[in-house]
C-alpha cells in the first residue's frame, strides 16, 4: 500500500505539481480495507448527509440493533421500525430494506453482481430506491477498495480543489472530474489525500 502512495506521489509530481504541492508533506495514506459489500452499502446508506462523527454514531447504532451481524436476513427480520429506533430516518430505512431485498439470502446476488463489469454494476446499484451517484462511489472506495474512483458529486472534494487547487467555486461536476483525470489510476488516492488537506495543518503535516 505504501508503495501505491509513493506511484501516486511521482505521478502528481509529473502531471499535477499544484496537486503535488498540496500532498507534498502528507503522511503516507492507503486505501481503505474492503469489508462486505452488504455491510458496506448499509454502513454507507446509514452515513448519508452527515458528519463523519455524527455518521459513525448512527452506524454504531444500527450495528447493536442488528446484534451486530449486518447481514440482509438481520435486517429483514428486524424490519423499518427497528431501523428507525436506531436512527436512521424513514428514508434511510426504506433504502435498507431495499439493499436487503436486493441483496438476497447470504447476500448472492450482490456478491453476484460485483462479479460484474464496475459500471455495469455501479448501473444497477443505482436503480435501488436511495442509492445515488455520491453513495455508489463511496461503496467503491470504501467497501470494495478500489483504487481509481473519484466523486465529484462529494462536498469535501470539491471545497478541497477549489480551496488548494484554484478551481472556481461551485462549477458543473464535469469540471472537477476533468481535473482529476490527470490522476488515474489513483483518484481513490487523491481523493483521500484532498480530504486530509482539510484537516488543520497540525493534523496534517508530517514533520
Amino acid at each position: 500500500m505504501e508503495r501505491m502512495d509513493e506511484e501516486f506521489r511521482a505521478l502528481v509530481q509529473k502531471e499535477d505539481p499544484e496537486m503535488y504541492a498540496v500532498i507534498a508533506r502528507h503522511p503516507a495514506l492507503h486505501l481503505p480495507s474492503p469489508r462486505p459489500p452488504f455491510e458496506a452499502l448499509v454502513r454507507i446508506v446509514a452515513g448519508q448527509q452527515l458528519s463523519v462523527k455524527a455518521a459513525a454514531t448512527v452506524v454504531s447504532r444500527v450495528e447493536a440493533s442488528l446484534d451486530g451481524h449486518v447481514t440482509p436476513q438481520q435486517v429483514s427480520a428486524a424490519g423499518p421500525d427497528v431501523l428507525r429506533r436506531a436512527g436512521l430516518s424513514g428514508a434511510k430505512s426504506r433504502s435498507v430494506m431495499a439493499i436487503a431485498q436486493f441483496a438476497g439470502t447470504d447476500a448472492v446476488h450482490l456478491d453476484r453482481l460485483l462479479e460484474s463489469p464496475w459500471e455495469d454494476a455501479r448501473a444497477t446499484l443505482l436503480q435501488i430506491k436511495g442509492i445515488g451517484p455520491w453513495s455508489v462511489d463511496m461503496f467503491a472506495m470504501f467497501g470494495l477498495g478500489m483504487a481509481d474512483v473519484f466523486a465529484s458529486g462529494d462536498l469535501g472534494l470539491r471545497v478541497a480543489m477549489e480551496t488548494h487547487l484554484n478551481l472556481e467555486p461551485k462549477q458543473k461536476p464535469a469540471v472537477y472530474d476533468q481535473r482529476a483525470l490527470s490522476w488515474r489510476p489513483y483518484r481513490t488516492l487523491a481523493s483521500l489525500h484532498l480530504w486530509h488537506s482539510l484537516k488543520p495543518d497540525a493534523e496534517r503535516f508530517v514533520d
